[in-house]
């Protein structure tokens, strides 16, 4: 049958932009979304991408973080995403042509047929910019300043209109879209992605995710299809988008209490899981001598260090038949104890004889057999006995890796218990100080609390325990955080984040990671997990290849020299923390500044972490101690890397500074 096409064709233009990355950037997620645009260094924020609309449009199936797997390419100028949802395949290209412009290119292909209301290109509005913003659309020609020119006319929600502009004010943003030819266009009021990935246990909390209570947004339909299309239909649609915004001119007030130290911080650590032979010990080494670890972690092989049951595996490595991988993990782990850091233990992969005889239906992971467990326990206390004896690590602490979702071992919760039970006791048997990890959760959310509460509740873990662990792929809300923080508390022991990340499927994509915005993000989750849940240590996943923090030296193909990036500036900055350091309450009026305090009280040492996700502005900081007199000033953003900024001449306990757009700034004093 002959394939039916409609073309669309123009261009992406971002109004205001100059040359400097702080100021003009698109963001463009891997996953196919346009997350803002950063306009004079303030964010102009809304989500824009496909929507296949259910056919009563009761619903709709979007691009959304985690529930596809979409193909990322950047290079100099373009950014490129293919993927597929609900059936129909799409292509976007973002291109970056001279300063201050931009065109996107949409292209879908129906690959499945279904029934739908059509296929659109939805620009969802957030409720705190655009509530109440007048939405427009015309004919043709261009809008005058108060909006009334032309064959215009305001959007009803829920009546079409066809037009070939659209212009949506809010009381200080503008979005601009114009098009070549009229389109329909809709405006409505539905649940937006925003929405779903905040209620959605599988997805994470989108950045700078809306307080509860914010009034709701709104969405602007553009249709590429409509409801009938068969197998083979296309379409390609580009926007032209012109953002203005106007610069907030509000400082941020910040207020420090010293009197109420928190939580031990020990700064920050890193997972040290060798999969890049060629590359990680390069990587491994920058790292190790650049940045201020203070913990890590490190993978046991377990299955090649146990393959056959009936052979132990003590006898086989004494008799110079340990498993390459065995051996270079132990030496990782030698490396970071040499380096005066403690050592987190894991396990991912397991033994054939290890695993149960029925598995899950349907679950990732593998459960182990329950009629083994004396067995698997011994075979697990020998490995971290014969790293002892042969490589001098005794490992603070042990677990299996994400354990609730099964990468690679899966337990219940009860099964979760019973083992660290019976692996506590035996432990203690051969006289080794190892504790445990309660969790060590791929999630941040409560549900993987909940799946952890039993072994809270279980007093024969205690002794056994040694901190309470989780990882941030999932949740981290604020509110997350806070029962997180609480569960630590409650046990006594630290909180620990073993596995730290915005994106779990970064080594899907692993171009964006050098994308300003994605930078920025990471360090904004780190800061305010720091002054959320108060960890014991922050972990980045991972400070090898895989995810790396430098770019180059072969790192997922990348020519030249390793260097740093501005991740790993961020994580260098944040390690300027004294240790160990008491988290101390920071409060921030403005929404766009994430903040976090610490103290080495005994030493007179503070650290204070400002993340700026909007335009510049003044901030001012009350509340510091009074013999603090002098602070330093470091800033890391697309251009710095944890630049020198001068210094702050404290009075009665205040100081006043600029605070620079889309900025990570710490401020550094000692006590004389």
């Amino acid at each position: 049958m002959k394939k039916r096409v409609l073309w669309l064709t123009c261009s992406l233009l971002l109004a205001g932009l100059s040359v400097s990355p702080l100021q003009a950037e698109t963001m463009l997620t891997p996953w196919g979304n346009l997350h803002g645009v950063r306009v004079g260094g303030e964010w102009v924020e809304f989500e824009a991408g496909l929507r296949i609309v259910q056919p009563d449009w009761s619903g709709y199936a979007a691009a959304v973080k985690y529930l596809q797997r979409p193909r990322y390419v950047r290079s100099a100028s373009q950014r490129t995403v293919e993927s597929r949802i609900a059936g129909v395949a799409f292509r976007e290209v973002l291109t970056d042509t001279v300063p201050g412009q931009a065109v996107l290119t949409i292209e879908v292909e129906v690959v499945e047929k279904r029934e739908m209301a059509g296929i659109f290109f939805c620009v969802d509005l957030p409720g705190r910019d655009f509530g109440d913003a007048k939405v427009q659309v015309m004919d043709s020609g261009s809008v005058s300043a108060d909006g009334t020119t032309g064959a215009d006319a305001h959007l009803t929600e829920g009546l079409p209109r066809a037009g070939q502009q659209v212009r949506i004010a809010g009381w200080n943003r503008t979005v601009d879209l114009r098009l070549e030819r009229p389109v329909e266009v809709r405006l409505r009021r539905d649940q937006s992605n925003r929405a779903t990935a905040l209620n959605d246990p599988r997805l994470d909390q989108p950045f700078m995710a809306p307080p509860p209570g914010e009034p709701g947004g709104r969405q602007v339909y553009l249709k590429l299809l409509d409801g009938t299309p068969i197998r083979g239909d296309r379409a390609s649609l580009s926007l032209a988008f012109e953002v203005t915004a106007v610069p907030d001119p509000e400082p941020v007030e910040l207020t420090l209490d010293p009197s109420k130290p928190g939580r031990r911080f020990d700064g920050i650590g890193g997972n040290f899981r060798l999969q890049f032979p060629k590359t990680d010990p390069a990587v491994i080494g920058y790292c190790l001598d650049h940045l201020p670890v203070s913990w890590g972690r490190v993978e046991l092989p377990w299955a090649p260090w146990h393959p056959d049951e009936d052979r132990d595996p003590l006898v086989v490595a004494g008799s110079g038949g340990l498993d390459r991988r065995v051996e270079e993990a132990m030496a990782m782990a030698r490396t970071l104890t040499r380096r005066g850091m403690p050592v987190i233990v894991s396990v991912w992969s397991v033994p054939r004889w290890a695993r149960a005889v029925n598995q899950p239906a349907g679950l990732r992971g593998t459960a182990l057999n329950p009629a083994k467990s004396k067995r698997i326990v011994d075979s697990l206390v020998g490995a971290l006995a014969f790293l002892k004896e042969r490589y001098g690590v005794e490992a603070a602490l042990f677990s299996f890796n994400e354990p609730e979702t099964g990468v690679e071992v899966r337990q219940t919760p009860a099964e979760h218990v019973e083992f660290l039970w019976q692996m506590g006791q035996r432990l203690q048997e051969r006289g080794l100080a190892t504790r445990l990890l309660l969790g060590d959760t791929a999630h941040g959310t409560p549900a993987a609390l909940q799946w952890i509460t039993p072994g809270l509740d279980d007093p024969r873990l205690r002794g056994y325990l040694g901190a309470v662990a989780f990882h941030t792929w999932r949740g981290c809300t604020t509110a997350d955080l806070e029962l997180w923080r609480d569960a630590a508390l409650r046990l006594g022991v630290p909180l620990l984040v073993t596995e730290s990340g915005p994106d779990a499927r970064l080594h899907e994509y692993p171009r964006v990671r050098l994308e300003p915005w994605f930078q920025l993000q990471e360090i904004d989750l780190y800061v305010r997990i720091c002054a959320v849940a108060q960890p014991g240590a922050l972990m980045p996943w991972q400070l090898t290849t895989d995810y790396s923090v430098l770019g180059g030296g072969g790192v997922y193909g990348e020519e030249g020299p390793l260097e740093p990036t501005q991740r790993f500036w961020n994580l260098k900055q944040l390690g300027l923390t004294p240790r160990p350091a008491f988290s101390l309450p920071l409060a921030s009026n403005r929404r766009e500044v994430t903040s976090a305090a610490f103290g080495d009280l005994a030493h007179g040492i503070y650290a204070i972490h400002l993340v700026n996700n909007g335009g510049p502005r003044r901030a001012r900081l009350k509340g510091l101690p009074l013999a603090l007199q002098e602070l330093r000033v470091f800033v890391t953003d697309a251009t710095r890397g944890m630049a020198e900024g001068g210094t702050l001449a404290s009075q009665t306990g205040r100081v006043e500074f600029d605070l620079p757009a889309a900025s990570y700034v710490t401020l550094l004093g000692r006590q004389p």
